[in-house]
């Protein structure tokens, strides 16, 4: 993970970085080239504007030629371009000096000035040769200034040798004719200095931010993959049956939400993984104990079936007493068989109970009737308390069953002297079915599988009134049937309360 998410990470934003930064150096350059380049072309088209009406002025004998000399090397200085002037013939009569080249006054023409008489561009003097054979070089490029147009250029200047701007400015007679043209060259190093500079201030920002996203996306990768490889780890906790394996999920993303998904899986996974050991125990529970159940009376019937045709009992009295024997565990058999057949029906898909409204209170009173004599033989006190309207809509004879079951081990399961002690009340949307004893009590631990069949708190499953341990499971079957809801409170030594909950009729 560390070395495939968080690197793709990383390189993403760091690429992300470099582009964007590629893009707004490139955008800057071009929009400050391009206005740099705006602004000193419209200041190089209006001075030679106004160089033109210089030149007029010189033609006209109101500038003497040191005059004109020192204005056309001031232009240069000020404007840091190269100003030529050119006759209508395509001649150049006249180019600046640059202050810094070391070049004589007018470019080869001496200290003769330009060469050109007043009222009219002179024929040149001195060193014109060479600025004719200039002329001719740029004579293509600038021939729509002969023309009467205002010409700008950017191009690789085969003379100075660099990239330039040029500007040339026509000179018009009186008549409209062009006289001759002004031409300024105008070097743009200074522009692409500018932009270098420009590129190192953006060199260093990106390099600094390039930093800053390397700190900042390691430290959010690593947010990212830290838990990731957590989870990675529970996940193969989980793969080896640890399902007690929790991941930290404290951040309120989809890494978070994730992390908290990891865990409540962990957590179902460990309760189906645990309820699906305890089905397997109850199913094994189960086998040996109908086994057990089984098996135990027809051993009886069988061995005291054997005695009695062997001749081994002669006795009357005694060969009646094993036919009771063998009547009572025939009894005994044949109810562990109908409780089995009667929790199979309950359990079984489709199956529908007759429902109406039920007077619950009379049915508990007819069942209390019914187990008085017993509880009496018992030492129990037996009591039914009931309150207001009690109806609800069930089964009479499957109601009937229920009560019989939960008073029947309250009765099994509390000494001589104890109280069991049914109420049924209404509470609320609620008909409230409650037995409480002072018996032996449930233990903590056996609590949550009173209702498994033949599940008894008495692991030996003695058979001294112990019951075969399907009572509580068609209890159970009974209360889902009727859409209620049971509870148990028990304590060993105090007691239990058996608590249903009925939907009013």
């Amino acid at each position: 993970m560390r070395n495939s998410l968080q690197r793709r990470l990383l390189y993403s934003y760091i690429m992300v970085v470099v582009l964007v930064l590629a893009c707004v150096s490139a955008g800057i350059s071009l929009l400050l080239r391009e206005y740099f380049l705006a602004s000193k072309e419209k200041e190089l088209v209006d001075k030679g504007l106004e160089f033109g009406r210089l030149v007029e002025s010189y033609n006209e004998g109101r500038i003497d030629q040191a005059q004109f000399v020192k204005l056309i090397d001031s232009v240069d200085a000020f404007l840091d371009a190269r100003v030529w002037v050119i006759d209508a013939s395509r001649r150049v009569v006249a180019i600046s000096t640059p202050p810094a080249s070391g070049m004589g006054r007018g470019m080869g023409l001496g200290q003769g000035g330009l060469g050109m008489g007043r009222g009219h561009m002179g024929q040149g003097g001195h060193g014109m040769g060479q600025g004719n054979v200039l002329a001719r070089t740029l004579a293509d490029r600038l021939e729509p200034v002969f023309g009467g147009q205002v010409l700008t250029r950017n191009f690789y200047h085969p003379i100075y040798g660099e990239n330039m701007l040029i500007v040339g400015v026509p000179l018009f007679k009186a008549d409209g004719t062009v006289n001759g043209a002004v031409v300024l060259n105008s070097p743009v190093r200074g522009v692409d200095e500018f932009l270098r500079r420009i590129y190192l201030y953006i060199g260093g920002l990106g390099l600094a931010a390039l930093l800053l996203t390397f700190f900042l996306v390691r430290r959010l990768a690593s947010g990212i993959t830290r838990p990731l490889r957590d989870m990675q780890e529970a996940a193969a906790t989980m793969a080896r049956g640890d399902y007690a394996i929790r991941v930290k999920a404290d951040d309120g993303d989809e890494v978070g939400e994730l992390g908290r998904s990891l865990n409540a899986l962990a957590q179902e996974l460990g309760r189906f993984v645990a309820g699906t050991a305890r089905m397997e125990k109850l199913r094994r529970d189960f086998v040996a104990n109908i086994s057990h159940e089984l098996r135990t009376p027809l051993t009886v019937i069988r061995g005291y079936t054997e005695a009695l045709l062997d001749g081994t009992v002669q006795e009357p009295q005694e060969a009646e007493k094993y036919h009771h024997v063998m009547r009572d565990e025939t009894v005994r058999l044949e109810g562990l068989i109908n409780e089995l057949l009667d929790l199979s029906r309950l359990q079984a898909e489709g199956a529908v109970l007759a429902m109406e409204k039920i007077p619950l209170a009379a049915i508990a009173d007819s069942v209390v009737s019914l187990l008085m004599p017993r509880a009496e033989q018992a030492g129990v006190a037996l009591t039914l308390e009931t309150d207001g309207e009690t109806g609800v809509n069930g089964n009479g004879d499957r109601l009937t069953q229920l009560l019989l079951i939960l008073l029947d081990n309250a009765l099994k399961f509390t000494p001589p002297g104890g109280r069991v002690t049914a109420s049924i009340v209404r509470a609320g949307d609620e008909v409230r079915l409650q037995v409480v004893d002072t018996g032996s009590g449930i233990a903590r631990e056996d609590l949550p599988f009173i209702w498994e069949r033949f599940y008894k708190g008495d692991k030996s499953h003695g058979r001294t009134g112990a019951g075969t341990g399907l009572g509580l499971a068609i209890a159970r079957e009974i209360v889902a049937r009727h859409g209620a809801r049971a509870e148990v409170a028990s304590e060993l030594g105090r007691g239990s309360t058996f608590t249903v909950f009925f939907p009013a009729a």
